[in-house]
């Protein structure tokens, strides 16, 4: 934590009751970008299935429309993906930030928000997982005008992660179940 501070910053932590407070806005700002990640990762995924959305409807020409009458067509999954992503990068990024001002009944300290931080850093792998099959799906669609449907089920197991941890955050912040074998 100490690398990134400037020296101004580094001799206020040696005041008494600065430094407990600078090391929770540390802690909240560490939270703040990992969740802005994940949902820049997200909107990134979003994005690479329009393409592939696009691309294909395009190329189907007037095939898409009458995929469109199928269940479980590409066209339609494709557009449910890219929707569920777009709507768990908003929730994600809009997330509380584990701030909680001083008269609050509820106070999220040090140990809290080091915890919070842990949870939220589970969330990139997914995100990453999400964003590398978007793109392979993309690169289906363009060299094959098709693509695999178990990348689509990959995606979709990864969405169930993440909504899994953001569930797990929410209640971790509120004091409301066990977490990971810890009480709250």
């Amino acid at each position: 934590m100490s690398a990134r501070l400037g020296w101004l910053e580094r001799a206020m932590m040696l005041v008494p009751g600065y430094r407990g407070y600078k090391k929770r806005e540390l802690l909240r700002e560490d939270d703040r970008l990992i969740r802005e990640y994940v949902a820049r990762t997200l909107r990134e995924a979003s994005n690479t299935l329009q393409q592939a959305l696009s691309e294909t409807v395009q190329l189907l020409g007037f095939q898409a429309q009458l995929m469109l009458q199928q269940p479980g067509n590409p066209v339609s999954t494709l557009e449910q993906l890219r929707q569920r992503i777009t709507s768990l990068a908003a929730q994600i990024e809009h997330s509380e930030a584990g701030y909680q001002p001083s008269f609050d009944r509820l106070k999220v300290g040090e140990e809290e928000l080091s915890r919070l931080k842990e949870i939220d850093n589970r969330m990139i792998g997914y995100a990453n997982v999400i964003l590398e099959t978007s793109k392979i799906i993309l690169s289906q669609v363009r060299q094959y005008r098709s693509f695999d449907p178990r990348y689509t089920l990959t995606i979709q197991e990864s969405l169930d992660k993440l909504e899994s941890i953001l569930a797990e955050r929410r209640r971790f912040l509120h004091g409301s179940a066990t977490v990971t074998g810890q009480e709250k």
